[in-house]
Formats: structure tokens, sequence, C-alpha cells
């Protein structure tokens, strides 16, 4: 069965976007939802004893909503453990951060997909014996799998003038369609809260140190490219029950370039409790380095969430500027995202950490 010559380019479109990952991780619109995918001296930078998170993210549906070709989706979940140095009866607020956090990613036509799975370490040191000056240290180490389906992609010489014919052979030369490689990365964090709803934050993490192979070819070179990550924040009262929370990603991978920059507003439930119940509501902005390395606008996104206990749930919508506009009609991603932070049976010490 032949497809529509009008779906050529939607078809193209998703071939070439398959393999655009290459070049560039997955990433995150709610960026402070997935803490241990952005810096692994996060791990552990909690009010609480363990944390969970999880966050799922799809996009270009609008493209692809009237084709076979899959959306793109990527899912993460993370646990990690704050565990204080000399128990928790010691008087130092020193601790070790251990975590564990998974990837699921998959794109488009060719199914090109990435699992992976990493284990995160870090060591936090309090400043100052208040318990309110932190500077922490985390390292990486996973192993991640790869994958793509040749047998659905489609070349240019299979259009025989009308549509595409899969009778006609892309006379192409594919190598293995799955591989497996070890990745490592390391970060520094620092985090400060003066008081109770005043703190400030940054930080700044290496991914694939080891820049490991990404050639589906015995024999090819093709080393994934260092992801650098630098993050920082803070947050402020503006009023008796309201704060904000303005927040910035700079994210550089070989040619990628990404910055992403906006503010949540707090509104608070009730002014005397900071880690209480909560509506977050705020606009962030996304720009991109483009092919001839100028810079583009790429996405408003709008993001809400909501605190309620020691869960936390959120949602973004991300509207497309980029040069894909006249496909998406500014339809590009959405995400929701989940957060538990919780004490074992004994209360942990205070430290009035943002929920990341």
């Amino acid at each position: 069965m032949k497809a529509p010559l009008k779906s050529a380019p939607i078809l193209v479109l998703a071939f070439a976007m398959s393999f655009g990952v290459f070049a560039q991780d997955p990433h995150f619109s709610e960026y402070n939802a997935s803490p241990l995918n952005i810096n692994p001296a996060m791990t552990g930078m909690f009010n609480g004893n363990y944390r969970f998170t999880a966050i799922y993210r799809s996009q270009w549906s609008s493209i692809l909503k009237d084709e076979s070709v899959p959306m793109f989706r990527t899912f993460s979940a993370s646990f990690d453990l704050r565990l204080p140095i000399g128990g928790a009866k010691n008087k130092s607020y020193d601790a070790f951060g251990l975590g564990l956090s998974f990837l699921n990613d998959k794109a488009g036509e060719s199914e090109f997909g990435t699992n992976g799975v990493n284990l995160n370490l870090a060591y936090l040191k309090a400043l100052d014996k208040q318990g309110k000056n932190f500077l922490s240290v985390g390292f990486q180490g996973g192993v991640n799998f790869r994958s793509i389906n040749y047998s659905n992609l489609r070349f240019g010489n299979q259009f025989d003038g009308t549509g595409f014919n899969p009778q006609i052979l892309p006379n192409e030369t594919f190598g293995d369609d799955h591989f497996t490689f070890f990745d490592i990365g390391a970060g520094i964090f620092w985090y400060y809260f003066p008081k109770k709803r005043t703190n400030f934050w940054a930080g700044f993490a290496v991914s694939h140190l080891n820049r490991p192979d990404q050639s589906f070819y015995e024999g090819a070179d093709a080393k994934l490219f260092m992801r650098y990550t630098g993050t920082g924040g803070v947050q402020v009262p503006i009023g008796q029950q309201v704060d904000l929370l303005p927040s910035f990603l700079i994210m550089s991978q070989g040619p990628a370039f990404e910055t992403q920059i906006g503010t949540f507003i707090k509104l608070l439930f009730e002014s005397n409790k900071p880690q209480g119940n909560a509506f977050y509501i705020g606009p962030w902005y996304r720009i991109v380095r483009g092919e001839d390395k100028s810079i583009a606008s790429d996405a408003l996104i709008l993001a809400t969430r909501f605190d309620f206990a020691s869960f936390s749930l959120g949602f973004a919508y991300d509207l497309n500027f980029s040069e894909l506009t006249a496909a998406t009609n500014s339809r590009g991603a959405f995400e929701v995202s989940a957060l538990h932070v919780g004490p074992f049976t004994q209360k942990p010490k205070v430290i009035y950490c943002p929920r990341f």
C-alpha cells in the first residue's frame, strides 16, 4: 500500500528527528522534577530521609497524529536516600546521598531507544553548625542500552514518484540494532537557606566523562559528547503567603546548546509552613543554538505544580516557537511529574530544601 505523497515531508521529518537525538541527551522542561538526571550532587539534597520522583514527557504528537509514526516519549524515575553520617542523633548535618535512577527514551519511526540505569553517590557537607549552608559533591555511574528498528525506516529512493513503495529496496547497509555502553558523570552543588522561606542554590555537572562510543557499526568511532549542565535559583517571599522562585538551566553538549529560564509563583496555604501545602504556577522560556550557530527561540513553557502533604504533582506544556511551528501549530510537548519525600520512623533533621 502506497502512502500519500503529502505525507512524505512528515516521514522525512520523523526520520531526521530520530537520528537527531544522537547529538543531544533527552531533556525535560520540568528539570527541577528530575534532579538526579541533572546533577548527581543533588542526590540526597532534600528535607527528609527518602525521595521518589517520576516524570513523563510526550512530544511532537501534533505532527505525527495522522501517521503510523509513534510519538517521541521519555520517562524517568528515581529513588534516593539521605543518610546522616553518624546516625540521626549525631549533631552534625553532614550526610551521604545514595540514589538509583532509570531513564527510558524512544524516538520516532526508527524507535531509536535508550534504556539506562544509574547509581548516584553524593557527600553533603554542612558548612555551618546550624545546617543552613551545604556543599555537595556527587558521582554517577551506570549502564545504558541503545536500540533501533531498521525495518521501520523509509528512504528517499523508496518513493516511486507518487508515494512510498515498500517493494523498492533501500540498498542501505545497516549495523547492529543494539549495543550497550557504560557511562559516568560528576557534579557539585551548593545550597544555602538563611530563613525558612529564603534560599539560594547553584550547581554544575559534567555527564559522559568517559565519552562512550555511540556507533551501531563495529569498528566505527562515534564518541558521545560530554554534557555540561549549570543550574541555579532562589526562593524569596514577596507576600505573606506568596514566594517567588526564579531559576535557570544551561546545557551544552557538542553542537547543541540550550538555556531555560523562568519563575514559579508559589502560593502557600499557610505562611508558617514553608514545606506545607502549596500551589505553583509560572512561565519558562527556552532558547537553543541552531545549526548556523545562531541563538533562536524554541518554546514558551507553561507549568504548574501542587504540593500536598509529602506529595507533589506537576504539569507542563511547551508552546513551540522553533522552525517546526508551521508543522506543529505551536503545539510542542506535554509533561507530568510526581514526587514524594518522606521520613522513616524517626523524624529527620529539618534543612528546608525546595522540593527538587
